[in-house]
């Protein structure tokens, strides 16, 4: 024999059917949890259904209960808006009765007031009058400033243009300084 053994070998499987064997199991595991999810989910959407009957039943009754509730405070709103309107007929009628009286006292206060607008009236004109006078004066003095402003314009154009001039000789004096010699005799 030689260094290697010899061992005897099995036949080779075919592994194709172990695979799809897998496969056939993995698809009817998956088949039934998708079943099994599909029932939960409808017993799921029938709990859900009942609770939402049971709720709309309880909204029902309620809004039934609130509609009586605002039946009974509108009839009882209708009956003091009724009692509100009497009560305010009848203190109409009252300040009606007073607004007579202020009318004519109104009236009559118009009339003295007319009497004495036309005496304010001819003041009035008076004051008119005098204040045209006043304007008029306004006016004048003000072209005796606006004269004396142009006035001023000419002092200052002619004080500037002497300050030029002296400037001037200023420069002139200075530029031409004179030496002046003294001869004489030195006594002593």
């Amino acid at each position: 024999m030689s260094t290697e053994e010899e061992v005897p070998r099995e036949p080779p499987k075919n592994r194709a059917i172990t695979v799809l064997g897998y496969v056939a199991i993995a698809v009817v595991a998956f088949g039934g949890g998708v079943l099994l999810e599909s029932q939960r989910a409808e017993q799921t959407q029938a709990a859900q259904k009942l609770a939402h009957d049971q709720e709309l039943k309880q909204a029902a009754d309620k809004a039934d209960q609130e509609k009586k509730v605002l039946n009974d405070s509108l009839a009882k709103e209708r009956e003091e808006h009724a009692k509100d309107i009497q009560t305010k007929d009848q203190h109409l009628a009252t300040f009606s009765g007073h607004a007579n009286g202020v009318r004519r006292a109104l009236e009559a206060d118009l009339s003295a007031a007319r009497n004495s607008g036309e005496a304010c009236t001819a003041r009035i004109d008076g004051i008119t009058k005098a204040v045209g006078g006043v304007f008029d004066s306004i006016g004048e003095v003000t072209g005796l400033a606006q004269d004396i402003g142009r006035e001023n314009q000419q002092l200052k154009e002619d004080n500037k243009s002497l300050s030029e001039k002296l400037a001037g000789w200023q420069k002139w004096n200075t530029e031409r300084t004179s030496q002046i010699t003294v001869i004489g005799k030195k006594t002593n």
